[in-house]
């Protein structure tokens, strides 16, 4: 049995890809990646020319983005849709050859990958290769610690209610606010 590799690809910059990644895409046969539809997606654009010649490449479109609000349950089973029928190309793939799944960022730290991962338990073969996350590439580039001593580093996601936001917010030294998107005014 060969395996699914999701490939954490850090937060945007080749660069600062692990050797391991970089290693695994210039010799794996099959790639799938996450991308909205009619694009190719930021994990995609990050890796241009990295890829094995001659890869098969499988965009994983995703059915909705933001056409229907989250909390609508035609949303949520629209994605498991999705990630069932994904999980089982994979697996499916994974019995002959290695596939590669791209993941911007770390793949456990709000990556599409962990819908897959826990689908493909027992399934196929998993290997998750870490990537730097996109908050910790942020405030590198910023040259300036987001931490000191016994600092409380608090990650939230914006898609929490405006109360739930300024409640966590408040009970932290450090604040980083991941999936702002649409949410960027209530977080305001």
């Amino acid at each position: 049995m060969a395996r699914v590799i999701c490939v954490g690809l850090g937060p945007g910059d080749p660069g600062l890809m692990s050797v391991e990644a970089w290693r695994t895409l210039g010799r794996t046969r099959h790639v799938a990646y996450f991308c909205k539809r009619g694009t190719r997606g930021n994990a995609r654009r990050i890796v241009e020319g990295l890829l094995a010649e001659g890869a098969a490449e499988y965009p994983m479109e995703y059915p909705v983005t933001t056409e229907i609000p989250l909390s609508d349950p035609e949303y949520s089973r629209l994605l498991a849709q999705f990630y069932d029928a994904w999980s089982d190309r994979l697996a499916t793939l994974a019995e002959t050859e290695d596939v590669a799944v791209l993941c911007e960022g770390d793949p456990f730290l709000y990556g599409s990958f962990m819908h897959l991962h826990s689908r493909l338990n027992g399934r196929a073969e998993v290997e998750v290769i870490p990537g730097i996350s996109g908050m910790s590439g942020c405030w590198t580039a910023t040259g300036t610690p987001i931490t000191w001593g016994d600092d409380v580093l608090t990650v939230l996601p914006a898609t929490l209610t405006e109360d739930e936001l300024t409640r966590r917010a408040r009970d932290t030294d450090a604040l980083v606010v991941m999936k702002i998107g649409r949410n960027l005014a209530k977080l305001k």
